[in-house]
């Protein structure tokens, strides 16, 4: 395992899209070493300009790298960049491997068993944010893993993030972010629904995103989205299609848990047909127009 110094470990990054582009960015601008990698190049090449080194594979991109950050779009796009002569999993014993995209329960620990035997250590551990914290080093870093790590990781996720809550073992920084997306998927439902109710109602929406706002019930997120809702402006902060993801993981992992999570039900299917009717890649704000 190569260190460049004991503030700035050699980071491989793999995974330049939406979110993981900006936070590559801030790991070079921050000093870092960092090769990164994206299965579609043009995401990746761009980023040279910030003082990232490219790589070909991500057999390339970990050749020498203290920590390899995964961020991409789910679990079987994190498996197949890990696993073959190309994948991540080429590197060195004690190689640090922070899974930070969400790809849910199942697997995270599919992931965790991949990298136990080739002496790989696993740290899960998904962001809660979207695009515009992303760029600013302001997520918040839900880690779970083992204690040794902390101190090599902190300098890393410090750049990153505003905040890290370290959740215990690997896995319930995942479960601690389905959690957290749930909550946001029904609270941006119940916006949506609060909109359209008061519109059925001959009542100025707007004027009741007013009142939310001046008492304890406007949560700021709530209130944020609901603005959006009545400006038609749904420019992807968060794409619906990964926040209907996020929602499908979170149900799968109720079922497995015995959890019931009704609400969560409920919205699914119209979800997908929002999505399906040509609004994937807007914000999961625009869930307001099929209400």
């Amino acid at each position: 395992m190569t260190i460049t110094s004991p503030a700035a470990p050699a980071i491989a990054f793999l995974g330049t899209g939406r979110m993981g582009a900006p936070m590559a960015a801030n790991l070079a601008r921050g000093g870092f070493d960092v090769r990164v990698w994206n299965r579609t190049a043009s995401r990746a090449a761009a980023l040279a300009a910030d003082g990232a080194v490219v790589a070909g594979s991500p057999a390339e991109a970990v050749r020498g790298a203290a920590i390899v950050i995964t961020m991409l779009a789910d679990g079987a796009a994190t498996e197949q960049a890990a696993t073959g002569p190309d994948g991540l999993l080429v590197a060195d014993r004690g190689t640090i491997w922070v899974q930070m995209g969400t790809v849910g329960a199942d697997w995270t620990a599919r992931l965790a068993r991949l990298a136990s035997p080739r002496g790989v250590v696993f740290v899960d551990a998904p962001v809660s944010g979207s695009e515009g914290p992303a760029r600013a080093g302001q997520l918040v870093i839900l880690a779970s893993g083992p204690d040794q790590v902390r101190d090599v990781l902190a300098p890393v996720f410090g750049v990153l993030g505003r905040a890290t809550a370290w959740l215990g073992p690997a896995g319930h920084g995942t479960r601690a972010k389905l959690v957290l997306n749930n909550w946001l998927a029904d609270l941006t439902e119940a916006t949506a629904e609060t909109l359209s109710f008061a519109r059925q109602l001959d009542l100025d929406p707007a004027e009741i995103v007013d009142l939310l706002q001046s008492t304890p019930l406007g949560a700021p997120y709530a209130v944020q989205k609901a603005r959006s809702m009545l400006a038609g402006d749904f420019s992807p902060a968060f794409a619906l299609k990964h926040a209907l993801k996020d929602a499908e993981l979170a149900a799968q992992a109720a079922q497995a848990s015995g959890a019931t999570l009704a609400l969560t039900s409920a919205l699914l299917p119209r979800w997908r047909d929002t999505a399906a009717s040509g609004h994937a890649d807007d914000d999961l704000s625009a869930v307001y127009l099929t209400t």
